[in-house]
């Protein structure tokens, strides 16, 4: 089986406040969620030092539409494959322009692009409608993969899980 894949923004946490906030558990429950978080992520080989606190993730998903837009899907999905990877490895906050302008660059988007278009949010209507429909598909995690139209799979899997349980669920 085949498939395009097309990252789209999902806001795990928008109630984060632009400062960040801790994990919406109690602090002693850590150790034995980063251990999970961990553990999944070798199973399917991605490295991972998962934060301990959660960031506002907006100004990222604002400005990888602005990618989609100027550069198409392929360029985006790097774009957000770079971000995650820094939040997720690196602990970096992805809610601040001095993390994201240097990676939007890196995908030949200019500094003045990012910032005039999070000036006039020009891309949160977009990102407002991704998240509503990945609400509606039931993503409650990250990450999550859909057929259009179809109910999420949420959750780092091996790929053969994940083609096993897509192809279940297979449009017609």
């Amino acid at each position: 089986m085949q498939a395009d894949l097309r990252w789209l923004p999902f806001e795990l946490h928008p109630e984060t406040p632009p400062e960040g906030a801790p994990k919406p558990f109690p602090p002693a429950e850590w150790p034995q969620v980063r251990a999970r978080l961990e553990r999944l992520a070798r199973e399917v080989g991605l490295p991972i030092d998962p934060p301990k606190r959660n960031v506002n993730s907006r100004f990222a998903l604002e400005t990888a539409e602005l990618v989609r837009f100027q550069k198409g899907d392929a360029v985006a999905g790097g774009f957000y494959h770079e971000v995650s990877r820094a939040f997720f490895t690196e602990q970096a906050d992805i809610s601040q322009q001095a993390v994201i302008v240097p990676i939007a660059q890196r995908f030949y988007v200019s500094a003045s692009d990012v910032e005039a278009a999070w000036r006039e949010r020009r891309f949160s209507p977009v990102v407002d409608a991704f998240i509503e429909e990945a609400l509606l598909a039931g993503a409650t995690g990250v990450p999550a993969m859909a057929w259009p139209h179809r109910r999420a799979i949420v959750g780092m899997m091996p790929t053969s899980d994940l083609v096993h349980r897509l192809s279940i669920d297979k449009p017609s």
